[in-house]
C-alpha cells in the first residue's frame, strides 16, 4: 500500500468530524425535523445515499442510520463544514460510484438500483480489490463509511444509550482497565 494514501486515509478518518457547537446544533436540528430537504446532496440522490448508509449501519438491536437520521446530519455537515474542493471531490466520487454501480448491475437508471446493487458495490470497494481505474468510486465508498461511522459515534442516542456516558464525570482515575470502568464500552463524546 502507498504510504501517502494510508496517511491521508488515517488523517481523513481522525479529522472527519470535529465536535464543535456548530456540529452539535446540526445534529440537533436533524433530530427534530419531521421532514428533511437536502441542502448539499441532490434530492434525487439523497435516498440512494441514505440506503448506502443504512447498509453500512443497519438496524439491529440498536437503530440504523436512517432511524438515527445520519444521512440528514451528513448532508448538513458537508454543507456547513466542508470547503468547495472537498464538496466537489465528494460529488465527483459519488458520480463515479453511481456510474460504476449502474455498469455492474446492467441497469440504465440510478432510480432502478436497489439495496442489493449498492451492497454489492460497497463490498467490492471496501472488502475486495478494485481496479486502479476505480479510484474515485473507492474514495466515495471509504468516505461515506467514515462519515456514517463518525455521525453514528456523535449521535445523541448512541452516546447516551450505547457508549459509556457520564453527564457529570466523577473522579479521575488513571491507569485503570476499560472493562473495570465502563464495561468495555468506549466513552461518549
Amino acid at each position: 500500500m502507498d504510504r501517502r494514501k494510508a496517511l491521508r486515509n488515517i488523517g481523513t478518518g481522525i479529522g472527519a468530524i470535529a465536535v464543535t457547537p456548530t456540529v452539535i446544533s446540526l445534529f440537533q436540528s436533524c433530530q427534530s425535523a419531521a421532514t428533511y430537504t437536502p441542502v448539499f446532496i441532490p434530492a434525487n440522490d439523497f435516498n440512494a445515499i441514505a440506503d448506502i448508509m443504512e447498509l453500512i449501519i443497519p438496524a439491529t438491536d440498536i437503530p440504523g442510520a436512517k432511524e438515527l437520521k445520519l444521512p440528514e446530519f451528513t448532508d448538513a455537515y458537508i454543507n456547513a463544514v466542508w470547503n468547495a474542493q472537498q464538496k466537489e471531490s465528494f460529488t465527483s466520487s459519488w458520480d463515479a460510484f453511481k456510474s460504476a454501480t449502474l455498469t455492474t448491475s446492467g441497469k440504465s437508471d440510478a432510480s432502478s438500483l436497489n439495496s442489493a446493487d449498492w451492497d454489492a458495490q460497497l463490498a467490492k470497494y471496501l472488502k475486495g480489490t478494485p481496479e486502479e481505474t476505480e479510484e474515485e468510486a473507492v474514495r466515495f465508498a471509504t468516505q461515506i463509511r467514515s462519515l456514517a461511522v463518525n455521525a453514528f459515534k456523535t449521535n445523541e442516542f448512541i452516546g447516551e444509550n450505547v457508549l459509556a456516558y457520564a453527564p457529570i464525570p466523577g473522579e479521575q482515575r488513571g491507569c485503570v482497565d476499560l472493562m473495570e470502568t465502563t464495561g468495555g464500552k468506549a466513552w461518549s463524546l
